[in-house]
């Protein structure tokens, strides 16, 4: 999860369900309510990444993590 400065908002992706399954989703947070994105571009599904907000660039970065596969 990271904060998302040009859009004022929280973004979050991917996780695992309770079964360990690897998720692909990304939600956005306004401060009162999650909407479920659905991004042109978007990672595999994974567990345990890191994400950070790129200001120079404007975009979301994401980095590591577990896929689903593994």
């Amino acid at each position: 999860m990271a904060y998302d400065a040009e859009h004022q908002e929280l973004v979050l992706f991917g996780g695992n369900t309770q079964a360990g399954v690897a998720l692909g989703d990304t939600w956005t947070w306004d401060g009162q309510d999650w909407t479920l994105e659905t991004p042109a571009n978007s990672p595999s599904p994974r567990t345990r990444a890191s994400m950070a907000y790129d200001t120079d660039t404007g975009q979301m970065l994401l980095v590591g993590g577990q896929p689903a596969d593994t």
